[in-house]
């Protein structure tokens, strides 16, 4: 039984620090990610999406979401017509051949600014994941796509590290954690990746709602 109380106890203390997370979370830069967002898809650009470690396979999720849930009809029976444009969605995450052979030749540093380079521009929007903030392959990337005129987002915790002042948008995840796992130099790791997908599904949402009006 002390076990099991010891058990629901933790179980309880995540959940108590998503809900602090989510009292707290900065829903004014998801509205200006939306609002850049938006700004992509009607100018007919790319949405460039990068991360390490496990938030590279949640780009997987987010790409297929982007790419596929605003473009079909709310019984999703069918597609929007058409006519409709699609989003051009990238995620530098999606080739384990492309990226085991960029860090091969280019090295890990460049991974990402390399698939940037010759290819973001102007009407462009490349959004990154970095729990630390100072992931140098993602300040790399940043630096590409700054360089050419492309908004930048980018989702971290804790002080925000670099990539504060490097990205346009920086969108930190506050709090911190007393749960096994995500303390120490991890801290309030797992409550920054789920909200990487609130927040995705959030933007998707929003974008889906802009598709139906305009097929409309």
């Amino acid at each position: 039984m002390t076990a099991n109380r010891d058990l629901a106890a933790a179980v309880r203390l995540y959940l108590d620090e998503q809900r602090c997370v989510l009292d707290r979370f900065p829903a004014r830069d998801v509205v200006r990610v939306a609002d850049e967002l938006f700004r992509t898809y009607r100018a007919g650009g790319t949405v460039y999406a990068l991360a390490n470690g496990g938030n590279a396979g949640t780009l997987d999720h987010v790409y297929a979401d982007f790419r596929l849930h605003p473009f079909v009809s709310e019984d999703k029976s069918r597609p929007v017509s058409p006519g409709v444009p699609r989003l051009d969605f990238v995620n530098l995450c999606g080739s384990a051949a492309e990226l085991t052979a960029l860090v091969n030749d280019v090295g890990p540093d460049l991974m990402f600014a390399s698939q940037l380079a010759g290819r973001v521009g102007l009407d462009d929007f490349v959004m990154a994941y970095s729990g630390s903030g100072n992931s140098p392959n993602v300040l790399r990337a940043l630096e590409v796509a700054r360089s050419a005129g492309a908004q930048t987002f980018v989702m971290t915790k804790g002080s925000g590290g670099r990539c504060r002042k490097s990205a346009d948008i920086c969108l930190v995840v506050p709090g911190t954690s007393r749960f096994p796992g995500q303390t120490g130099a991890n801290d309030n790791n797992f409550h920054f990746e789920d909200a990487i997908l609130s927040v995705n599904h959030m933007l998707v949402g929003l974008l889906k709602e802009r598709v139906q009006e305009a097929a409309e």
